[in-house]
């Protein structure tokens, strides 16, 4: 028996082996046709279809992002927006408008204590009044360390042995809170630095402030998700959409920075894509190009590049163990912690790295060839809308369908801006400004007909299509 036994375990290895190794192919497939495509497309496409792809791109960012978050953790958002406001207005403010020097100080305060809040939460977990007497401290000394002295080392160690007091007394433990406010003191001073040097340069580069935008987003996207994320259904969604229109309205109001609504910001530098890569990755590019890239060309390798890697980087986390607990939190948060899995500092973390994606694209959308210029209306309410459209039109819990559902939502919107232009009528309404009814309209049609996405029913049909003409075959 032992002996038969082993001999068939022997003949099932091969063919385990073998399905494993046809499904590596398979799941490889896909990243190899996008590379191809992705190489090739400046060769055929003109410089009106590139920037209908430059902006595909962008919202697959953006679609990935916010899928990882709702299709797979499903964690509600509507005020996505915001965060893609973030790092777009932090990118092209750095980059060519400058902070006010009267603003700085302000500002650098501000960074200096949502840095301190942020360590003194992941290391205690405060809440509550605990969390509003910390925050309220760290605002009380950030206004009292103007009159220290100009070296860091004197508010760092202020502030330190204060909050440290403040942590025993509060019972959060004393080493944690002064952490906390040695960091508040530290990156006050260095977000000071850091600002007086750009204003006295008069910019920085496209780089920086997209690197920068991705700390500040990152770092608003973990002080909201830490507090908003303990809610529930609607709740959350409202608290989201809250957000998301104060965040706006920040940007319309706070002329001095943002330019606000009438303004905006504009002149805006594009990327130099080709000058920041070595020459061989150059000379390659231009070979699939057929010849020289347009700067449009460029931008286009530029965002869909960040498009590839974020795809690799969302697949990967799906397929690990961050993944299947997402799912879990997903299905039941009840049953997910049961087993162990600590489901705050999950959901935490999507959120946060949906921020940054969107916080990348951000920066892309503002530094886009031949755009160069940003206005609050672009990051509105509207424009959430418009992702939850394309997650769920693409396909929840798919990272593939994120870009259908981009790709998809930017014809239509296409479609819509000719059909503003041409100023038809139909039974007196006249058909401009109908964004909201028609987003409404696929999402409702979708939800109805196509619930699991267009991902899902591409597959369905070719499956089926597979199956109908292999059985044809047998039959034959």
């Amino acid at each position: 028996m032992e002996a038969s036994a082993e001999i068939s375990i022997e003949r099932i290895k091969p063919g385990l082996s073998a399905r494993k190794s046809l499904a590596g192919l398979w799941s490889t497939l896909p990243f190899v046709i996008f590379l191809v495509v992705y190489l090739i497309v400046p060769r055929y496409a003109n410089e009106s279809q590139l920037t209908t792809f430059i902006y595909i791109g962008i919202y697959a960012l953006l679609a990935v992002g916010l899928n990882l978050l709702m299709g797979y953790a499903g964690q509600v958002s509507l005020g996505h927006a915001a965060f893609f406001g973030l790092g777009a207005y932090a990118s092209a403010i750095l980059v060519v408008k400058p902070i006010p020097g009267e603003v700085i100080p302000g500002m650098s305060v501000g960074v200096g204590v949502m840095a301190g809040t942020a360590v003194l939460i992941s290391l205690t977990r405060a809440a509550g009044w605990r969390l509003a007497a910390a925050l309220g401290l760290l605002l009380l000394l950030s206004g009292f360390g103007r009159v220290l002295p100009a070296s860091p080392i004197v508010p760092a160690a202020v502030f330190g042995a204060v909050m440290a007091a403040y942590g025993r007394a509060g019972r959060i433990g004393w080493w944690k809170a002064g952490l906390a406010g040695v960091t508040a003191a530290g990156v006050t001073s260095l977000s000071q630095w850091f600002l007086d040097g750009t204003l006295a340069r008069g910019g920085t580069s496209p780089w920086t402030g997209m690197i920068v935008g991705v700390f500040v987003t990152s770092l608003v996207a973990y002080l909201i998700g830490s507090q908003v994320l303990r809610l529930k259904g609607h709740y959350l969604a409202m608290a989201t959409l809250a957000f998301g229109i104060v965040v706006e309205i920040v940007f319309r109001q706070w002329t001095a920075v943002t330019g606000g609504s009438s303004d905006g910001i504009f002149n805006i530098p594009t990327i130099q894509f080709f000058d920041s890569i070595p020459g061989l990755a150059r000379r390659a590019y231009q070979a699939a190009a057929g010849g020289q890239v347009t700067m449009r060309g460029q931008y286009y390798y530029l965002v869909w590049g960040f498009v590839f890697l974020a795809v690799v980087l969302a697949v990967n986390i799906v397929r690990s163990r961050v993944g299947r607990a997402f799912r879990a939190v997903h299905g039941s948060e009840t049953a997910a912690a049961s087993l162990g899995v600590d489901t705050e500092r999950y959901k935490v973390q999507v959120f946060v790295l949906s921020a940054a994606l969107a916080s990348i694209a951000g920066s892309l959308h503002a530094h886009n060839a031949g755009i160069g210029y940003i206005n609050p209306n672009e990051f509105n309410f509207m424009v959430s809308v418009q992702l939850l459209v394309m997650v769920v039109l693409g396909g929840m819990a798919s990272v593939w369908g994120s870009m259908l559902g981009a790709a998809a939502i930017q014809i239509l919107k296409n479609w819509m801006l000719e059909l503003d232009k041409a100023h038809h009528q139909f039974l007196g309404l006249t058909l401009t400004g109908l964004d909201p009814i028609v987003f409404g309209a696929v999402l409702i049609l979708v939800m109805i007909v196509l619930p699991q996405g267009l991902a899902r029913a591409i597959g369905d049909t070719c499956s089926y299509g597979w199956r109908v003409m292999t059985r044809s075959r047998r039959e034959g």
